[in-house]
């Protein structure tokens, strides 16, 4: 029996939860076939410090804690959730476990399981999107930067509503480029630049560059300054960067930082630019650019 028609055979027929060596690798490369309440798929064993976190589609490749014949181990994780799905995945999973010559493919993903995910990724025909790696770093900047001055000072893009960064006295909406000229940005939504607080708008441009910081060193000062580390993580995994995520370690410098009041001289379009201070009937969404070029700011 092949390495695949094994492994699709213990798809159809592994209990849950479960696990089954795969008897047609090598003795010196193992691998199981498991099925855990998060879907199915294989597994071999890692450092108990690796940790990794990736997705692509109905994939994903981590690491986790599987108690394999009575022994907790850390394992490298390739599974999906999606049983329609189990003849075609068992492919994938079969390039996954087999070593390659003289162990070659098995060596490489112990040492970097991303090269391998990245070159099955392009095969597929991916286009990777960064989830837009900078701007998560421009946000966690101005949250540095606003923390630093004020402990009130929270973040919460992906879960309060209008604005990036709160604290008890200031709203902060964040916009960031990596154009190298121009200065407009999108407001997306009549209520972005709606405030009861003060509103600053905070604009970087940045560049990817190894000098430049990741979102994980990011993460590391303000931790450092104080800032609650599993908040952190709450909204990173609720942005699409869970923790082991390779992209996490992009890096982008800052080319300029700029800082705007939204006060009544800055253009807007809220619900007092209408008759009778209030939205026309029937308008649901509002969505506008503004070219901040020519508008006072300050540099921060």
């Amino acid at each position: 029996m092949t390495v695949i028609n094994e492994i699709r055979e213990y798809f159809a027929s592994l209990p849950m939860p479960g696990a089954r060596k795969i008897e047609n690798l090598p003795a010196e490369y193992p691998a199981y076939v498991i099925r855990i309440p998060d879907g199915y798929g294989v597994a071999i064993e890692v450092e108990d410090d690796k940790e990794v976190s990736e997705k692509f589609n109905n994939i994903k490749l981590h690491t986790g804690l599987i108690s394999i014949n009575g022994e907790m181990k850390n394992y490298l994780i390739l599974r999906s959730a999606f049983e329609e799905f189990r003849y075609e995945f068992a492919s994938v999973c079969a390039e996954f476990v087999e070593p390659g010559d003289s162990g070659s493919n098995r060596k490489m993903i112990l040492a970097d399981p991303y090269v391998w995910w990245t070159k099955w990724k392009e095969l597929m025909g991916n286009t990777d999107r960064d989830l837009r790696v900078y701007n998560v770093i421009a946000e966690m900047m101005v949250l540095a930067h606003k923390y630093r001055e004020d402990k009130s000072t929270e973040w919460t893009a992906a879960r309060m509503g209008s604005h990036d960064i709160e604290s008890a006295e200031e709203s902060c909406e964040v916009k960031s480029t990596v154009k190298r000229y121009g200065a407009s940005i999108t407001i997306s939504g009549q209520h972005q630049l709606a405030h009861f607080k003060r509103l600053y708008i905070y604009f970087c441009r940045l560049e990817e560059s190894l000098e430049g910081v990741s979102i994980n060193e990011m993460k590391k000062k303000l931790v450092a300054d104080g800032y609650d580390e599993g908040k952190l993580e709450i909204e990173l995994e609720r942005q699409g960067f869970e923790k082991g995520a390779n992209i996490r370690n992009k890096k982008y410098k800052p080319l300029e930082k700029r800082k705007y009041e939204v006060d009544d001289d800055f253009p807007k379009i809220v619900q007092e630019s209408f008759k009778g201070n209030k939205y026309p009937n029937a308008i649901t969404h509002i969505e506008y650019t503004i070219d901040l070029e020519g508008l006072d700011y300050t540099a921060w």
